[in-house]
């Protein structure tokens, strides 16, 4: 098929991978002549079926192809409009993965590790499931997911869906049941105000059963928008994994998967073997330190894991250079006040913006800033019988300091 796919972000440039994978001639460009392109650049694939075009979008190109995949922030502009009008946007193409039994999971934080515990009990259940999504969150986009849906036959799909994409997500899938984690403040440069954020996720659980956090008083004020509203807590048997956060998400997983008709006794059995999702918070003795890490990108998050125990030393991934409104990171840091604060560039490297910030708060406890990933597990190394947390920004290194010190 000759695909378009209009704006390359994360996700636009995971859907051209995606395509170009399977052999299909792809048509992919952006209006931004600073786009940023090292995801594309830097995969391996064949990419003599790729027409790049950068700085504009062709429309002839476009609506003369067969199907348009089109970025998650370009959704409500004219352009994704026409080519829905046209019949051209992808889902409305490739439709097999809408007969599919489809759970979504959202929410500013335990998304992920909420999407593979639904994963791991269906499937182990022995269903057929696939799973996939948000392609900032360690999937491969939501065009993958797409793909693979309509290549094979499935009982389950389950979405890892992020806050920024539910009303692209409510029109690429067709959504039988939504879990919502929690609604924290992560993203209100998009959301505006958490008011607003609030009335998003009350449209996405419209028309469908929902499964919502007890405990978030944001979600509470949205239990009457859905089919039909389940509430969870915390869960109550055991489970393989650190902080009382994912007692919630595990709740959320089993009320949903009784939703769903499995039973009782075959969730407890498989939520008992599931073990952290990569880049997730686990806990590591190391070198007679006792270290808590995995990705904590905004300030709920944070302050889900700090507030768990006493840490003597934080190590934290800074983030994009533009994402200012994840700052409050800082704030959160200076009240905690740990006798060491490390900096280390998660994403972008802004560790001088940072300390700039610190300063500006009057932090004036030991403050390093420490670049290379082999100089965080030197430092740690020297250090005995602390307690220390790493997070922040930055999956992917965050993933490579856990597998240094496992």
């Amino acid at each position: 098929m000759n695909i378009s796919v209009v704006g390359l972000g994360v996700e636009g440039q995971q859907a051209t991978i995606a395509l170009l994978k399977r052999g299909h001639d792809v048509y992919s460009s952006d209006i931004n002549r600073k786009i940023d392109l090292t995801l594309l650049n830097e995969t391996e694939i064949n990419k003599e079926s790729l027409d790049l075009e950068i700085g504009s979008h062709n429309l002839d190109k476009i609506f003369k192809s067969d199907a348009v995949s089109v970025s998650p922030s370009l959704f409500e502009k004219d352009i994704c409009k026409n080519i829905i009008e046209k019949n051209l946007f992808i889902s409305d193409v490739m439709t097999k993965h809408k007969d599919i039994k489809t759970i979504a999971v959202t929410g500013t934080n335990g998304k992920t590790t909420t999407s593979h515990m639904i994963y791991h009990i269906l499937s182990n259940a022995g269903y057929k499931v696939v799973l996939g999504g948000n392609g900032g969150g360690g999937f491969s986009g939501y065009t993958e997911l797409l793909l693979k849906a309509n290549e094979d036959e499935y009982d389950f799909m389950v979405i890892e869906v992020c806050d920024m994409t539910l009303a692209f997500c409510d029109y690429m899938f067709d959504i039988d049941l939504v879990v919502a984690t929690n609604i924290g403040y992560d993203h209100m440069d998009v959301h505006g105000s958490i008011e607003h954020y609030t009335e998003e996720v009350g449209e996405f659980i419209k028309n469908k059963v929902a499964v919502l956090n007890t405990n978030d008083e944001n979600l509470l004020k949205i239990v009457d928008k859905s089919k039909k509203t389940l509430l969870f807590d915390k869960y109550q048997h055991k489970l393989e994994l650190f902080g009382s956060f994912n007692l919630q998400n595990a709740e959320a997983a089993r009320v949903a998967c009784i939703e769903l008709g499995i039973i009782e006794k075959t969730i407890i059995k498989y939520l008992k073997t599931f073990k952290s999702v990569d880049g997730r918070t686990v806990k590591i003795n190391y070198e007679n330190n006792e270290i808590v890490i995995g990705k904590t990108d905004n300030v709920d998050a944070l302050k889900a894991v700090l507030d768990e125990e006493t840490f003597d030393i934080v190590i934290i991934g800074t983030p994009r250079k533009h994402e200012t409104c994840r700052f409050n990171i800082l704030d959160y840091i200076k009240k905690y006040s740990p006798n060491t604060l490390i900096i280390f560039p998660g994403l972008d490297d802004i560790t001088y913006d940072y300390v700039q910030y610190l300063n500006k708060l009057g932090y004036n406890k030991d403050l390093m800033v420490i670049k290379e990933i082999k100089d965080i597990i030197r430092f740690i190394d020297e250090n005995t019988n602390k307690r220390i947390f790493i997070g922040g920004n930055g999956q992917a290194k965050i993933t490579e300091i856990t597998s240094k010190l496992l």
